[in-house]
């Protein structure tokens, strides 16, 4: 990249962080924005990278590749985003209600520090791992019919497990023994449902890089 014309050092730094990598992306230096793609476990997501406001902020969204087309699903599909969003410590989960893009975006502020391969990685990394994990809930919801609480609470699984509470099965039966009485015996009323809660302040983003 040594005949690169100079761009801000935010930008360069980005660059270089990206061709460290040797990922096949591609620049808009008159914008300094970076688009790219990456493959986690459970699909392919477009990224863009960005400094924007005068150099002020590091930028990284990742799109799902796919939209909400139905107009009656983007509703819903809004209630499981604001309960992904609920806790999540880093970044943020955004649809286009006019034509059902989704999203995962974060923004860091660039102090005087400027910007270090370790920021930009963290935030890369956060971004990549996040939009992963709750790729499955979208499809559940969109697809499957699972309702958004049910959607986020498989996707959040691993962060609320100490939450559950599993109600004992009931003891079998024993055949009654033939007697001269007749005694009525009681019927073990159902078990309870699961119980499920998210806890405050509990990270929907799992284990991160961080």
């Amino acid at each position: 990249m040594s005949d690169t014309p100079p761009y801000s050092a935010s930008f360069q730094a980005l660059l270089h962080y990206i061709d460290s990598k040797n990922f096949n992306f591609t620049s808009f230096p008159e914008e300094k924005r970076v688009t790219l793609s990456m493959s986690g476990k459970n699909a392919n997501y477009r990224f863009t990278a960005r400094i924007t406001n005068e150099d002020s902020y590091l930028q990284v969204n990742a799109n799902y590749p796919f939209n909400v087309r139905e107009e009656k699903l983007r509703p819903s599909t809004a209630e499981l985003i604001t309960r992904a969003n609920y806790c999540m410590p880093l970044g943020k989960f955004e649809m286009d209600m006019s034509d059902g893009e989704v999203r995962f975006s974060i923004a860091h502020v660039i102090g005087e520090e400027g910007l270090t391969p370790e920021m930009i990685e963290k935030h890369f990394m956060t971004v990549y791992y996040t939009t992963d994990r709750y790729f499955p809930a979208f499809m559940q919801h969109i697809h499957a019919g699972y309702t958004p609480e049910d959607a986020i609470f498989h996707a959040e699984l691993d962060t609320h497990v100490d939450q559950v509470e599993e109600a004992p099965k009931p003891a079998r039966k024993r055949k009654a023994k033939p007697s001269s009485h007749t005694s009525s015996s009681e019927t073990p009323s159902a078990p309870p449902a699961r119980k499920s809660q998210r806890k405050k302040g509990a990270s929907g983003q799992g284990e991160l890089p961080l």
